[in-house]
């Protein structure tokens, strides 16, 4: 029997020195037997952490992700006259591509609808609805459509490109001058909000609900950041320090 045990690996010479200690050295097996099922669950739980951060690391983000999110501006009447229904828009389209809409663009009648109901939402459980910031969208998407919405701040291109890959698009808001699109009225919004459903390397697509030309416009993951900024009711300000993205599921 103590051969056996002197022929212990090196690994086990703890249980080794225990057997020998042992009153009654037929209990070691017992003792073996408990401190290998301890070290078998030990290992579990480290396989368990480890395994993702692995898995991350061998398996390569796709260099091409484009969700099918259906366009509509945030004047589908083509009223544009005073129109800050860009956050509305937003979780509109989100919404669209979540619940399983296939059209290119939302029809005319389905997205002015979908809003309308959004701001009387808004109206009832916000006291208004206009400029409406991440907190603010974030509990009118959960409220309204029973999405579920999660914050990110200080989102990396890491964290975009995951979300989009997991086929959940992303609520971003922004300042829309710094974006510097051409297609705007007036330079664009001060505050304003779009969508993010794909990217293609380093190039994020996006669907922007402020201009006609706004499905599937392009930007560099550096701009969108730069341009990322929350809006606060209590100031009626916008804030560049409050960089979040929103991203949405059912």
């Amino acid at each position: 029997m103590w051969g056996q045990v002197r022929g212990l690996t090196p690994a086990l010479t703890p249980i080794r020195n225990i057997m020998i200690n042992l009153k009654h050295p037929r209990l070691y097996l017992v003792y073996a037997g408990i401190i290998l099922i301890v070290l078998a669950i030990v290992g579990i739980f480290t396989f368990k952490i480890v395994k993702p951060k692995i898995l991350a690391i061998i398996t390569p983000t796709p260099s091409t992700v484009i969700l099918q999110v259906p366009f509509s501006t945030q004047a589908p009447n083509n009223n544009w006259s005073r129109n800050e229904d860009c956050e509305e828009t937003s979780i509109t389209m989100a919404n669209a591509f979540l619940t399983g809409t296939t059209e290119d663009k939302i029809p005319v009648d389905a997205a002015q609808q979908s809003i309308d109901n959004l701001k009387s939402w808004e109206q009832k459980n916000l006291g208004y609805n206009a400029n409406t910031g991440s907190g603010a969208t974030t509990k009118m998407a959960e409220g309204a459509f029973n999405l579920k919405v999660n914050q990110i701040q200080n989102f990396t291109e890491a964290d975009l490109k995951t979300a989009l890959e997991n086929k959940t698009p992303i609520l971003l808001p922004i300042d829309a001058q710094i974006l510097g699109n051409t297609q705007y009225a007036n330079g664009g919004p001060l505050y304003h909000m779009i969508v993010i459903r794909g990217f293609k390397g380093d190039t994020f697509i996006v669907n922007d609900p402020g201009t006609d030309n706004g499905d599937g416009n392009e930007y560099p993951f550096s701009v969108l950041q730069k341009a990322s900024a929350d809006w606060s009711n209590t100031k009626q300000a916008i804030d560049f320090t409050r960089k979040i993205a929103l991203i949405i599921s059912k």
